[in-house]
């Protein structure tokens, strides 16, 4: 009879789990549903897959003025897609990202505590082959995106192979529950074609967030 029991309870064990990860699976986000479509981006931008962005496993996420974030151990998923264009250098990368609950509001505290608090001198970029850059950021305004949103003007100098090299290029952080969307632009240092395409791509973002993204219990939803 002891052993019935025990085996009963190691039976509705297993069932509550396999429920719990059931329920946990059908609210996470499909993250193919809230990356970025071209079209959002603008007329006769094209997708393109890039090599790094699927998964969280070797990958970074936030890297603004330095590589110390403790919330990218809470992270679950992630994909990163480009957006480019024939005829023109400006571009736009989408990264949408799925947390543990309250990761995202974490990832938002510690991304706009580096933007307010980067130091003035050069630091590690985060990404593999780079030297410690300098970087100057600074915030910007916005209408249209979600609230607590971080927009940025990101100024990066230092030298690479022995020569000065100094970019401007612009980043849009935003959450809604445990869903995480970062826009970063690329293209001729400090276009003001650029800002605009990064700030129309973040209202996009905004918007698939808003119809896709999940609430989180441990905080609000914007």
């Amino acid at each position: 009879m002891r052993r019935m029991r025990r085996a009963l309870a190691l039976l509705l064990g297993t069932v509550v789990l396999a429920a719990a990860a059931s329920a946990a699976a059908a609210t996470t986000p499909k993250l193919t549903q809230l990356i970025l479509r071209p079209g959002q981006v603008g007329p006769g931008y094209g997708l393109f897959q890039r090599s790094d962005g699927h998964g969280v496993r070797g990958q970074v996420t936030l890297n603004l003025c330095g590589s110390d974030y403790p919330s990218e151990s809470r992270r679950l998923t992630r994909l990163q897609t480009n957006y480019l264009r024939s005829g023109t250098t400006l571009g736009i990368s989408n990264e949408v990202v799925t947390y543990r609950p309250g990761g995202a509001a974490q990832a938002m505290r510690e991304v706009i505590q580096h933007a307010l608090h980067c130091p003035h001198h050069p630091v590690d970029s985060g990404v593999n082959g780079l030297p410690k850059l300098l970087f100057v950021i600074t915030r910007l305004k916005h209408a249209h995106l979600l609230k607590g949103y971080l927009a940025v003007r990101i100024k990066a100098s230092g030298t690479i192979n022995g020569k000065h090299v100094s970019q401007t290029s612009y980043a849009v952080y935003q959450r809604r529950g445990d869903v995480f969307s970062g826009v970063y632009s690329f293209g001729p240092s400090g276009d003001a074609a650029q800002l605009r395409l990064c700030l129309h791509a973040a209202e996009q973002s905004a918007l698939n967030l808003r119809k896709g993204g999940t609430s989180s219990p441990s905080g609000p939803t914007a």
